[in-house]
């Protein structure tokens, strides 16, 4: 009896504690126990931008990253000082462009939340894209048989894009970058200078019904004159100081 109270009691005890322990962690682990609350996800709410105040933000490429500029302003940065120089309330620029980015990379990324709360919280929008789907790495040594169904390709993606920016925001001021030609040196580059007057032609063209989107003209700032990082693809500061600053004067 001594023997059955001392072992067989406490091994039972344990026996019936240890079924209920895995009772109740089986029932926890399927979501069993408790009352159901139902909580929303956080969801962040777009504030509009201030009245009075000029809130950039830039996305693209790697020329909206600033690629080239040993400052690391960029145009977003340059845009910035500008507006300042003239006395315009101005907030520093958000820039999420991404160095390699094509049309198919800036669409992706504008699908993201904190994108789009981003794009909503702006009143002035400076994209520059497209650059790379054109050019790619094969127009450094062979143009694409056909450019023309290229750039109708890329200017379709662009329209997409700028779709997706006014489904988010419809009323801020949208700066599309025009493109210049960076090989002006090189073998191609005489034929290019043509195809580039092409593309800014056809975005123009194609946004010409748009009172509140500007296509921003680069080509004439290289045309004459070597204002190139030492990259030899991307502006140097005071190319990039250029563009900022044509954008300013149309905004």
């Amino acid at each position: 009896m001594r023997r059955f109270l001392y072992w067989y009691v406490p091994l039972t005890a344990a026996l019936i504690a240890a079924a209920v322990f895995a009772d109740g962690f089986y029932s926890f682990a399927r979501g069993e126990t408790g009352t159901t609350v139902n909580v929303p996800s956080p969801r962040r709410v777009a504030a509009p931008p201030p009245s009075g105040t000029i809130v950039p933000i830039i996305l693209g490429d790697s020329l909206a990253r600033g690629t080239g500029d040993e400052t690391g302003l960029g145009i977003g940065g340059r845009f910035v000082d500008e507006l300042r120089r003239r006395n315009l309330r101005t907030q520093n620029i958000v820039n999420i462009a991404v160095n390699g980015a094509r049309t198919g990379d800036l669409r992706q990324q504008l699908q993201g939340h904190n994108v789009q709360v981003l794009l909503a919280q702006s009143n002035v929008i400076i994209v520059s894209i497209g650059g790379n789907d054109l050019w790619g790495d094969n127009w450094r040594s062979a143009p694409p048989r056909d450019p023309s169904m290229v750039m109708r390709s890329v200017v379709d993606q662009i329209v997409q894009i700028v779709g997706i920016i006014r489904a988010a925001n419809p009323g801020a001021k949208i700066f599309i970058v025009g493109l210049y030609n960076p090989f002006a040196t090189t073998r191609f580059g005489a034929m290019i200078t043509p195809l580039v007057k092409e593309w800014n032609a056809r975005l123009i063209e194609r946004f010409a019904g748009d009172s509140n989107l500007v296509v921003v003209q680069t080509a004439d700032l290289f045309n004459w004159r070597d204002r190139l990082s030492l990259d030899r693809f991307h502006p140097g500061d005071e190319g990039y100081g250029l563009i900022a600053r044509r954008i300013a004067d149309a905004f």
